[in-house]
């Protein structure tokens, strides 16, 4: 019985290190590439001084997202240059050293 628990055991991580591993490289490898990933939002806030807007998105499909409100940050300071709070943007972002940075920021009537 206690064999037979083993190769349970041993079988579950086998399948593991064939299974979870491959996905997480990808992922991380994703990341490193700066895949990038566009949605639709409103500006709920902007922090000019840290280079942060408070966005509330709809779904990323690219990510398996739902909509949610959440904070990034911006890889470049003109970018936020005429975006107001309540304004409705589309915007592209890529995940950098674990921050989910924008890359382009645009009033959606664009």
């Amino acid at each position: 019985m206690k064999r037979n628990v083993m190769h349970i055991f041993s079988a579950i991580g086998i399948a593991f290190v064939l299974i979870v591993l491959p996905i997480s490289i990808a992922v991380a490898a994703q990341e490193e590439v700066g895949v990038s990933h566009q949605g639709t939002a409103t500006v709920k806030a902007i922090d000019a001084d840290k280079d942060i807007v408070k966005l509330v998105h709809g779904p990323i499909l690219s990510l398996n997202w739902p909509a949610m409100t959440m904070n990034f940050k911006i890889k470049d300071h003109a970018l936020i240059q005429g975006i107001r709070v309540d304004d409705t943007v589309t915007f592209t972002f890529i995940r950098s050293n674990g921050d989910y940075v924008v890359t382009d920021l645009k009033p959606a009537s664009q």
